[in-house]
């Protein structure tokens, strides 16, 4: 996906990956570098090498089966976030994978395209979980508030 509009070498790649996690996934340059040569080698990608001064680098390509994976799979995951919408609006209660998934930016989007009665009662029952959630992280949060404070209390003198 991110070889999708400019050919990019190795480097820039893990730039654009640790930028779209938000600093989470900081892959490593061997695991970079072997996912590369793997699709390179199943023709998803092409390669060549430039000159960057002194310095030689090799960049890479998405190629037209490439393109043509990455539509499959975002036309799979668009079918897969649809059945789930649906389970969201037939299922009693709501579970933190719908959550999850909900807030990935297709899931917003196709939140936002459902008619307002089924928007609404998805994000009903959106609230309630995470109402439900909000009272349970307060009452966690306030037992290991008070547990922390009394530990860190200094206990009785001792005479001696």
């Amino acid at each position: 996906m991110l070889l999708r509009t400019t050919p990019k070498h190795g480097y820039m790649l893990m730039q654009d990956i640790e930028r779209h996690t938000q600093g989470h996934w900081k892959p490593s340059h061997s695991a970079i570098y072997k996912l590369l040569n793997s699709l390179e080698a199943d023709g998803f990608i092409r390669s060549w090498e430039e000159k960057d001064g002194e310095r030689a680098r090799r960049v890479y390509q998405i190629s037209e089966e490439g393109v043509a994976l990455l539509e499959e799979s975002e036309r799979d995951f668009e079918s897969f976030i649809n059945a789930f919408i649906s389970s969201l609006l037939e299922a009693e209660r709501v579970n933190p994978d719908h959550l999850t998934i909900l807030l990935t930016k297709k899931g917003k989007v196709l939140m936002n395209n459902l008619e307002p009665g089924q928007r609404l009662m998805a994000l009903t029952k959106l609230k309630a979980f995470m109402d439900t959630e909000y009272a349970r992280v307060c009452r966690e949060y306030e037992e290991c508030s008070k547990n922390v404070l009394q530990s860190r209390a200094p206990g009785p003198k001792s005479e001696t």
